[in-house]
């Protein structure tokens, strides 16, 4: 956004049903009930049936008079192959009903396999934006982690196995019916993942605030998310305390709603690529990247500064040139206390496939509504400050 650009005078906020609160994910069978279903696809992952959550579900589904059929043959950064197979066992089991529980895989493979359920042919025919047409069945969705948003978004990202790029699928109609948020599953993610989700729930929230989609209603969730996370991030990755995950999942929550409505930018044009290259986790990516696009974007978002500083915990009493400086110090401490990578490079990104990363990032949907504009030129030279 320009300095001095207003907002958008015309603009809508869709958003599903939303359930927030601990030891909700009991409540997930009521949840598909009311919306109809008779027989679930219960769509996760290894490791959240190992941490015991898929069980809570199951239990739960099952007492609400559902049949259930799990499908956890998902792993991360899905990939087609995992939605085709899992659209065949819902056809197969006669299913009704998707709940997609765990982190951004399962949900974004729940919402994948919900379009072939419904609409057939091939995931790679609805890469892009509004190309589903038919309806898809119910969609109830429980993160387990603290970043992806996918329980409230309009996007789903499929890799795409043969061309090894990320495809992003955008429609209204992936959003879910209802979202089931129950902090108490960041019990069990490893710290590891708390931090790399937690800042992909940042760089949603920042990205969304700097969107030239940004309306005032996005901007109150994105700073929002962003004090929760600037206030509880460090301490839920070194304390594990139920407070500061709590504030997490708020903030993911938050960051979420934000993203969906007002879109992204470099960050997500530029990790969508490098996790279909390399198949690194999202939330690692985007903790990297973070810091050289706020750089790069600055010039463009001066009037936006010092609200994103106060978000941030630091008042510059309206100075942008003293707002810019907060921004940048208070993501970079954000980073090293959480322990979050710092470079490319540490991720096994190679230098020689930078300049493939920036060509395909420029076909990136989410590079449309960033706020100033790059082309491979300049995206190379961002990845090759983070590399």
């Amino acid at each position: 956004m320009e300095a001095g650009k207003t907002y958008l005078s015309h603009y809508k906020f869709e958003v599903p049903e939303i359930v927030f609160g601990r030891g909700l994910l009991s409540r997930v069978g009521l949840c598909a009930r009311r919306l109809g279903g008779r027989k679930v696809l219960l769509v996760t992952d290894p490791g959240v049936r190992r941490a015991g959550w898929a069980d809570v579900a199951i239990r739960s589904l099952k007492r609400a008079d559902l049949e259930v059929v799990c499908f956890d043959d998902v792993t991360e950064n899905p990939k087609d192959v995992e939605v085709a197979r899992g659209a065949e066992e819902y056809r197969r089991q006669g299913a009704d009903v998707i709940v997609g529980l765990g982190g951004g895989s399962p949900m974004d493979a729940a919402k994948g396999i919900a379009i072939l359920a419904a609409n057939g042919g091939r995931i790679q025919d609805y890469e892009g934006s509004d190309r589903i047409h038919r309806p898809l069945p119910p969609i109830v969705l429980c993160p387990t982690t603290c970043g992806t948003g996918s329980d409230v978004s309009q996007f789903a990202i499929i890799n795409d196995t043969e061309r090894r790029c990320k495809m992003t699928i955008m429609s209204r109609t992936v959003a879910p019916d209802i979202s089931l948020t129950d902090p108490d599953t960041l019990r069990t993610l490893p710290e590891e993942y708390v931090c790399s989700t937690a800042f992909d729930a940042l760089s949603h929230a920042v990205e969304a605030f700097f969107s030239v989609a940004a309306t005032s209603l996005t901007d109150v969730h994105a700073i929002r998310a962003v004090r929760l996370l600037s206030a509880s991030l460090v301490p839920a990755v070194r304390e594990r305390k139920d407070g500061d995950l709590e504030n997490l999942a708020r903030a993911s929550l938050h960051a979420g709603m934000a993203f969906s409505n007002a879109l992204l930018g470099i960050v997500h044009a530029l990790a969508h690529p490098i996790g279909g290259l390399y198949g690194v986790g999202h939330g690692s990516i985007n903790a990297v990247l973070l810091p050289q696009v706020i750089r790069y974007n600055l010039s463009a978002v001066t009037e936006k500064l010092p609200e994103l500083a106060w978000g941030l915990g630091h008042r510059s009493e309206g100075d942008a040139f003293r707002a810019s400086e907060i921004v940048q110090e208070q993501v970079d401490l954000l980073i090293d206390r959480s322990g979050a990578p710092r470079s490319l490079r540490r991720l096994g990104v190679r230098e020689e496939d930078l300049s493939l990363v920036a060509q395909r990032a420029v076909e990136d949907t989410c590079i449309l509504t960033a706020p100033r504009e790059a082309g491979p030129e300049e995206l190379q030279e961002i990845l090759v400050r983070a590399f």
